[in-house]
């Protein structure tokens, strides 16, 4: 059995943000929990679904064998403890590629060195992708940097080429009829400044299973 660990940024789950999320996907990551969705919409979400509503930090992989899934957790715990809290600019959505995401409207150098912290400072636990792993990544026609960075990292979408997102829908055909409801949806979610204040441990317990969290830790910094 695959078992693959991520280090995500979530909203606290509490929040109205947190929950809207999980009923626009049908799931809540913090909890197991599922909820109806319109059978027309259901589609368009499955694979943000399964991944539960997260902006990536550590991109998902493989723990080697020679290390403990326990110590891992410790280790995102004294990350988390020894950072401060911080905002980015405000929420904003786009298509990006026929994806509906939110993305931060302008440049955070903190939440570019926040991720980057995360692919490197957690990159010991990684196992190293197998071939079909490297070339699922390469369908995206990688660039030089991005080939550079899945060979080093084993995700091409890290470091110089990192972006913020929180994925809200697969690829579509025409984004333009969702993309008016969900502005209309995320609206007050996009007018203040995001708050970063805490780091989220996901776990996939199989292939196409769902994610779930099992840890989140506050920045106490």
């Amino acid at each position: 059995m695959t078992v693959r660990h991520a280090l995500y940024w979530t909203p606290d789950p509490a929040s109205t943000f947190s929950r809207w999320a999980c009923r626009w996907l049908g799931r809540d990551p913090s909890t197991g929990a599922e909820y109806p969705v319109d059978p027309l919409l259901r589609p368009l979400v499955e694979n943000p679904r399964r991944y539960g509503f997260h902006a990536t930090l550590k991109p998902p992989f493989r723990m080697r064998s020679d290390k403990d899934p326990r110590s891992f957790i410790e280790a995102v715990e004294e990350f988390a403890a020894a950072r401060e809290p911080f905002t980015a600019p405000p929420l904003e959505l786009v298509d990006h590629r026929g994806f509906l995401t939110l993305v931060l409207s302008g440049p955070s150098p903190r939440m570019d060195w926040l991720a980057a912290d995360c692919v490197r400072l957690f990159d010991s636990f990684r196992d190293l992708p197998d071939e079909a792993e490297l070339a699922k990544r390469r369908e995206d026609r990688l660039d030089p940097i991005e080939e550079a960075n899945l060979r080093a990292w084993g995700y091409p979408y890290v470091l110089d080429r990192f972006r913020f997102h929180l994925t809200l829908t697969d690829r579509l055909q025409d984004t333009r009829a969702l993309k008016a409801r969900l502005q209309a949806d995320t609206a007050a979610f996009c007018m203040q400044p995001l708050r970063i204040d805490a780091l989220s441990v996901f776990k996939q317990p199989a292939p196409d299973a769902p994610f779930r969290m099992t840890a989140r830790f506050p920045f106490r910094g």
